[in-house]
């Protein structure tokens, strides 16, 4: 049985020019998501805390 080989499409860029390259719009959105998910779920988690202890005390 032949083996196919996968070919790679998109070119890889050297490590210099992939550090260098300015942040699109996409990445931010990315990065607000991101830390608006971490912040939202310490609040959550610092609420069901502070309710839990007000119910049984």
């Amino acid at each position: 049985m032949e083996q196919l080989k996968v070919i790679q499409i998109r070119k890889r860029k050297p490590k210099e020019v992939a550090q260098s390259h300015e942040p699109d719009m996409y990445d931010k959105a990315v990065e607000k998501a991101f830390w608006f998910v971490i912040g939202f779920s310490v609040a959550l988690m610092v609420c069901c805390v502070a309710f839990g202890r007000a119910l049984y005390i």
